[in-house]
């Protein structure tokens, strides 16, 4: 999951950008993004990103890529990036099974 913050003023700079962006990234499999206020810091956005099983570096890297415009020319714009595992997943590391 990817989390991002910009100021309102830039709403209309970000999305020229995602629009401009291209829509396949390398290793993602599924994008979806939620968007919301985030109070004093301005605009939040969430990103539920998918990979495919065992690319979870090469999709990191395609996504910097993919996010080095944001971070270079929109004044503002911040990330942070959380590695999320599901619960079926999560439980077989601790030898248990999610049904």
């Amino acid at each position: 999951m990817i989390t991002v913050w910009y100021p309102p003023h830039k709403s209309i700079d970000i999305a020229k950008m995602y629009l401009k962006s291209p829509r396949e990234i390398p290793y993602v499999t599924k994008w979806r993004v939620f968007n919301t206020t985030a109070g004093k810091d301005g605009m939040k956005q969430y990103h539920i990103i998918y990979t495919e099983r065992g690319k979870l570096e090469e999709a990191g890297e395609e996504l910097y890529k993919y996010f080095t415009p944001f971070m270079t020319q929109i004044e503002g714009f911040h990330m942070q990036n959380e590695g999320l595992i599901g619960v079926s997943d999560s439980f077989k590391t601790i030898g248990l099974e999610w049904k």
